[in-house]
């Protein structure tokens, strides 16, 4: 089958011009976005891998790595669905006709709701351990957590059951997934209240002292979530049938991408690159601004002590132990110390 198949897009521009409507071919240019944002997403596959190889380096580990592996596999569910929702592929003859497995399951709520949530997850233990000075770990810190999940667990097992006609369908003359309307607003009601959830938890973030840009972070991330919902929401109710066009779908696809990209790169860049390339004087400089800061009072650090890394870029051992009360901040084991925070 060649790509894109020339006798599906002719029955689809004749089914789209007896509804009225003009409807794109997919053409080459859907070819070189796939193919384009494939590779994107598979450098960005190989700078996980470094990231949770390297997780227990302090610099990466303070970030928080094993969200952002989850936000990474999120992103890529994001994208996958993308490609379907948004009529990149030829979906006829194939898995892909499974529009409430590939459209609703992967990309909604895998995908974009997993990401608002994992962002708002983030906010929420910064603000338990900043804030107020709460361990991020025990039943009550898991509660919110563990309720939202299990609220878009239920939703998915709703839609399952519903018929496609009351929630996503395949419509095999187009090639296309359609959404009912009351369940898209549903949706992206959704998406607006967890945003506000988060920017509530950024708000009370405000005041934290932090060596390690993290209140600049969950806004960044804040201020790239709320775009991608702004663009979504005008995108699906201003033009609802963007499918049709090439210039909508593209825009959208890659508008989704690079949000995605911005958000786990504007977390994870300067770690990642400084581990790469400069791992042990960075531990060192990492090490020093931590006893410097404002954050010594937080973590019960001596601005004199002197810290060593070993070989491997983990901190091995260092003069004057100091007694630490959070254990959710820096823990001590004899001579070795982890920071834990943000993870």
């Amino acid at each position: 089958m060649t790509y894109p198949n020339p006798e599906v897009e002719k029955i689809r521009v004749m089914a789209a011009q007896s509804l009225g409507m003009s409807l794109d071919m997919r053409y080459t240019g859907d070819l070189v976005i796939v193919i384009l944002l494939s590779c994107i997403y598979g450098i960005n596959l190989l700078a996980t891998l470094f990231v949770l190889i390297n997780r227990n380096y302090p610099p990466i580990r303070s970030k928080g790595p094993l969200i952002l592996v989850v936000m990474y596999i999120s992103s890529a569910c994001w994208f996958i669905g993308d490609l379907q929702v948004n009529g990149h592929v030829t979906l006829v003859n194939s898995s892909l006709t499974d529009c409430r497995g590939y459209g609703f399951w992967v990309r909604i709520l895998l995908g974009v709701c997993n990401i608002t949530g994992l962002i708002s997850i983030r906010a929420y233990i910064f603000y338990r351990i900043f804030v107020r000075s709460l361990p991020a770990r025990g039943f009550r810190f898991f509660l919110p957590i563990g309720t939202f999940f299990a609220c878009l667990l239920a939703i998915g097992i709703v839609i399952s059951v519903l018929s496609p006609s009351k929630s996503v369908e395949y419509v095999p003359h187009l090639d296309l997934c359609s959404m009912d309307k009351p369940l898209k607003i549903t949706i992206y009601v959704l998406l607006w209240v967890m945003d506000g959830f988060t920017s509530v938890i950024t708000w009370r973030n405000r005041n934290i002292k932090s060596s390690f840009r993290e209140l600049r972070e969950m806004v960044f991330s804040l201020v790239i979530m709320f775009t991608a919902l702004i663009f979504n929401t005008a995108m699906q109710f201003a033009h609802p049938y963007y499918p049709f066009k090439s210039k909508y779908r593209i825009a959208s696809t890659i508008f989704d991408t690079a949000a995605c990209n911005a958000i786990w790169w504007g977390i994870m860049a300067k770690p990642f690159f400084q581990c790469l390339f400069r791992r042990q004087q960075y531990l060192h400089e990492w090490m020093t601004k931590l006893c410097e800061d404002g954050l010594q009072k937080e973590y019960q650090v001596s601005s004199s002590q002197t810290m060593y890394a070993n070989q491997d870029g983990n901190m091995d051992q260092y003069k004057e132990v100091p007694e630490v009360k959070d254990s959710n901040s820096i823990q001590t084991t004899g001579s070795r110390m982890s920071f834990r925070y943000g993870n």
